[in-house]
């Protein structure tokens, strides 16, 4: 697992090269954990489906990269 990163050190990059990404996260906001999604177009925090606004950049003040989900195959 990887070590919480202080929003206010650093905040997660965009990991390609399309126009409109997000980076699904574990954010520390409000005493608690909870999963967002790093918006790079507009560089705030969206609700876990990456829908809506959820955050400013530096309201929550911890994040982690979360993994990718196994493939699961049908």
């Amino acid at each position: 697992m990887s070590v919480p990163i202080k929003t206010t050190e650093r905040l997660p990059e965009k990991p390609g090269k399309r126009s409109y990404e997000y980076v699904r996260c574990l954010i520390f906001v409000n005493g608690d954990w909870e999963i967002g999604m790093w918006n790079c177009e507009h560089l705030v925090w969206d609700d876990e489906s990456g829908d809506d606004f959820r955050y400013h950049p530096h309201e929550p003040t911890h994040w982690m990269p979360l993994p990718e989900p196994p493939r699961v195959d049908a």
